[in-house]
């Protein structure tokens, strides 16, 4: 480490994270031209494997969800008086995305659980 940085962090991108040929860009680079130039950066480019694609997604998924959740709950509109019920649907068209194999929901649902 040095002055400048107090910490670690590393960067990803996902590219097609769901599809046969993923392709996951990790590491220390910030995608800047100092980064690329100038700076003692790392870059790793994996393409084509599904597992560690599969980890990567997994991971952002966790992340994005956590803090869309605590977004949402800070939303002004509810003045700290939203319910569960704000976004719930009442019928069933809800689930209708995850059975659709076009949609991204399902192969959501099909890493995460089971298309069956």
């Amino acid at each position: 480490l040095t002055n400048w940085v107090p910490f670690i962090h590393t960067k990803y991108m996902i590219i097609d994270a769901l599809t046969e040929n993923p392709t996951i860009i990790t590491g220390s680079a910030n995608f800047s031209e100092a980064s690329t130039t100038r700076n003692d950066e790392n870059m790793l480019i994996i393409q084509g494997d599904t597992l560690v694609a599969d980890i990567y997604f997994t991971e952002f998924m966790r992340l994005f969800e956590h803090y869309y959740f605590r977004d949402r709950c800070n939303d002004p509109k509810f003045n700290g008086n939203r319910s569960s019920e704000d976004d719930l649907v009442l019928n069933e068209t809800w689930v209708y995305p995850y059975y659709d194999p076009s949609n991204q929901l399902f192969r959501e649902r099909c890493l995460f659980g089971s298309c069956v």
